[in-house]
Parts: structure tokens; C-alpha cells; sequence
């Protein structure tokens, strides 16, 4: 494979984002704390190889479908499709070699150098899901320290679509044990031991999993670990806080879950965390769940902000 194709959007405050045509990821978001030092936010692969061999979906936009599928199944207007396994039996964030693996196409940043588009074409049953589709993600960077991400899509044929970004975020910090975490969620699908929803949500009053009020992570990872999505409240979805650099990170989205993932299987583990918005995992087994099903003819939009700020 040839080498990365990066692009780089700034800011007149200084803030810096990297991104690459390799699964149309963001490999940096540099913020300036109250000093103008830039921060690095984000937990990044040392070098174009590392990107290249990625197992940890690291800043990638992901998809057909982010999450899981279990079994590697599921039935559409009655039609019964084998997808791609790539996790055990399942199916992890669209296959082996899903959106995130893929060579996006992009034409450059725009003039004022504070925007990207990237276009995926995936054809009729890629990873043995149904219909062509053709995707896009347009990065734009404001003048409010906001990096705002434009998922859209269309399809040939019915088809599920869950798409999301995947960055890992420690606030330029060790690891995420002194961050502080708020979740606008009131409830959490519950998983099994291979992490596949169980299909119905859980109350998360009175339990480890409750973040409506800002916790600090440390003391709730020596509860357990986190890999489970959040039935999002508010679009104003979760903030993310660095007491020793002062800045808060704040998600945005019009999707209707979140997943709080704790790193546990990063080479350094809870060395950063995921707050992926997206659609509920597994959905399509799941009658009782909203499913995003993309059919001919139809436009799939989604959109994510990550809003950067400085904290008293």
C-alpha cells in the first residue's frame, strides 16, 4: 500500500487537526490550553506503519456498521445475510475489511483550509452486505475550537448503515484515570460475555455505569471496565475534562446512542477512551431497538462535534 495522504486543518486560535485517506481518520487534534501550548488530545499510532497495521479502528471513520452484529448475521425484509466475521463468530465495526481498512478518496481542503471530504464506494455485498453504497464524511474545523465530522450515505439496496468516528481521546494525559467523565444518558444496553447487547436497556440509576453527573474515571475503573452503549438523553452527549490541562472536551450528535469504551484492550490499557456516537449495537437482531436501515432513494445523515474548551 502506498504511503498516507495527510491534510491538516487549522484554526485562527491555533488548534490543529490531521487527517488520512486510511479510513478517513483523524491522526491528531491539537488544542491550545490558556497559554497557547498545543495539547495533544488524541492517542495516536507512532508512525504511517503502525496506522497501516491498526487492529484498534484508532481515529477511523467506521462502518458499514460501527459495533457489533452477533453471529455474523441478520434477516432484512425477510432476506437472511452472512456478513463478514472478523470477532470470533460476530462482526466488529463493519468486517475484516470494513470502512475503516478502505482507501477514502478526497480532493484536498477547501481554500480557507478549514474543511476535508472524503468519499468511500463500497459495491453490492462488500463484507456480504446487501446494496452499493457510497459514503462520505466532510471534516470541518470552526473558529470555535469545534471539529465537526458529516456522515452521509446511500444505497442501492436495504441495507443497515451505523456509521461513526472512532477516536481516542486522554486529554494529553497518561492514561484517562484522573479524567473527569459526564454521560447525558439514562440508561445502558447491557452485554454479554463476548460484549454483544443483550437486546434491552438498563437503568443506570444507583450503578457504576450512572455518569450524569461528572465522575472522576479513576474510581469507577476499579468497578470495571467500560464497553457498552449509552441511551443518549441530550445531543450534548458527553464532556470529557482535564483538571491538569484545563480544557473539557464536549460531544455533540443527533445519533441516538453513545459507547463509552475504556481501552481495555489497547497495548497500554485505559491509556485513552472512545465516546463513539452511533446508532445501538446489534440493532438489527433486535426488534425492540431503533435500527438505521438505509433503503434506495433515501439520504442517511448523521453528524458528531467535538468541542473543545478552557476550564476555570
Amino acid at each position: 500500500m502506498s504511503s498516507l495522504k495527510k491534510f491538516t486543518l487549522r484554526n485562527k486560535n491555533g488548534m490543529q487537526v490531521e487527517l488520512c485517506d486510511f479510513g478517513a481518520r483523524i491522526l491528531s487534534i491539537k488544542v491550545p490550553d490558556r497559554s497557547g501550548k498545543l495539547v495533544e488530545t488524541t492517542l495516536n499510532h507512532s508512525n504511517d506503519q503502525a496506522v497501516l497495521d491498526d487492529e484498534s479502528y484508532m481515529g477511523a471513520s467506521v462502518g458499514r456498521t460501527s459495533n457489533r452484529i452477533s453471529k455474523s448475521r441478520f434477516s432484512l425484509d425477510g432476506i437472511e445475510f452472512n456478513i463478514c466475521t472478523n470477532e470470533g463468530k460476530h462482526n466488529l465495526h463493519g468486517g475484516e475489511c470494513g470502512f475503516s481498512s478502505r482507501i477514502w478518496q478526497s480532493h484536498g481542503t477547501n481554500t480557507q483550509g478549514n474543511s476535508l471530504t472524503f468519499e468511500l464506494h463500497s459495491p453490492d455485498g462488500d463484507q456480504g452486505y446487501p446494496g452499493a453504497v457510497n459514503a462520505q464524511v466532510l471534516f470541518t474545523l470552526s473558529e470555535n475550537n469545534e471539529l465537526r465530522s458529516d456522515f452521509s450515505a446511500t444505497s442501492t439496496k436495504p441495507t443497515p448503515i451505523n456509521l461513526c468516528n472512532h477516536a481516542y481521546f486522554n486529554m494529553g494525559e497518561e492514561n484517562i484515570c484522573d479524567l473527569e467523565l459526564r454521560i447525558k444518558g439514562d440508561a445502558y444496553l447491557p452485554v454479554d460475555r463476548e460484549s454483544i447487547p443483550l437486546g434491552y436497556f438498563e437503568a443506570v440509576a444507583n450503578t457504576r455505569f450512572d455518569f450524569n453527573e461528572s465522575a472522576i474515571l479513576g474510581k469507577r475503573l476499579r468497578l470495571g471496565d467500560f464497553d457498552h452503549c449509552y441511551r443518549a438523553t441530550n445531543r450534548n452527549m458527553a464532556k470529557l475534562t482535564s483538571r491538569k490541562h484545563k480544557i473539557s472536551l464536549e460531544v455533540e450528535s443527533d445519533q441516538i446512542g453513545i459507547q463509552f469504551y475504556s481501552g481495555k484492550f489497547l497495548p497500554t490499557p485505559q491509556s485513552a477512551l472512545c465516546l463513539e456516537a452511533q446508532g445501538y449495537p446489534d440493532a438489527i437482531n433486535h426488534q425492540k431497538l431503533d435500527q438505521d436501515i438505509l433503503r434506495p432513494g433515501e439520504l442517511y445523515q448523521k453528524y458528531v462535534i467535538y468541542r473543545y474548551s478552557h476550564i476555570d
